[in-house]
């Protein structure tokens, strides 16, 4: 099978030495086009330049900010066939619209070197869901979207309301939730949610993989 996967984190420049970013290290994706490989499918890793790479041959497509991941995506949808679809990358809900120092309004970007100031208030503009265009975009409008989902929460209902409201969008066909509580540098467990309401316990992303291979395996 063809499987695209993503991963790592976004920056979001607010000048040409600072930025938005998040925590993720990209480890998932990596361990997840290396179990991919290794099991003989066919994988391109779409992933963060400063992310943990894969360490089994794939094909490489590296990026940095949400709009070069987007663009890279879309590249990669438009021409190739995938089957499946791992959406891992941690991609910021917002990018850095424009800076305000000392009270006046400037433009910010990659391109932009910002002078010293006093106090710095930055506005921020919300971005589209990524996840909720891959069937839009590729060129096999019935590729398996997996979309990752993590929590930082106690409650079991604020951790449900994040999963359907992935699970809502038509264009998704699973949710593989996990949340910051739950898991360490030794422990790092899924659980994978379906639109039927039922979910998987996964111990670790190649559980998870076996999950959603069986499914494509199922429709093939």
């Amino acid at each position: 099978m063809n499987i695209l996967v993503t991963a790592g984190g976004t920056k979001e420049y607010i000048d040409g030495v600072r930025y938005i970013g998040n925590c993720s290290s990209g480890r998932t994706g990596a361990e997840l086009v290396d179990y991919l490989s290794q099991l003989g499918h066919q994988v391109t890793w779409i992933g963060a330049r400063n992310a943990i790479q894969p360490m089994r041959e794939c094909k490489r497509v590296p990026y940095e900010t949400f709009d070069d991941l987007s663009a890279a995506m879309q590249q990669a949808l438009a021409n190739e066939h995938y089957d499946a679809v791992f959406q891992a990358a941690a991609v910021s809900d917002f990018k850095v619209d424009a800076v305000i120092l000392d009270g006046q309004q400037l433009a910010a970007g990659r391109d932009v070197k910002l002078p010293t100031a006093d106090t710095m208030q930055l506005q921020l503009k919300k971005q589209p869901k990524l996840v909720s265009q891959i069937k839009h975009w590729s060129k096999n409008p019935n590729t398996l979207v997996v979309a990752f989902k993590l929590t930082n929460s106690l409650d079991p209902a604020v951790r449900q309301k994040a999963i359907d409201k992935l699970l809502g969008q038509a264009v998704i066909d699973l949710v593989a939730h996990n949340d910051l509580n739950e898991f360490n540098d030794c422990e790092h467990g899924f659980c994978l949610h379906q639109k039927s309401s039922e979910h998987t316990s996964c111990v670790d992303i190649r559980a998870l993989a076996d999950v959603v291979l069986q499914q494509l395996e199922a429709v093939a």
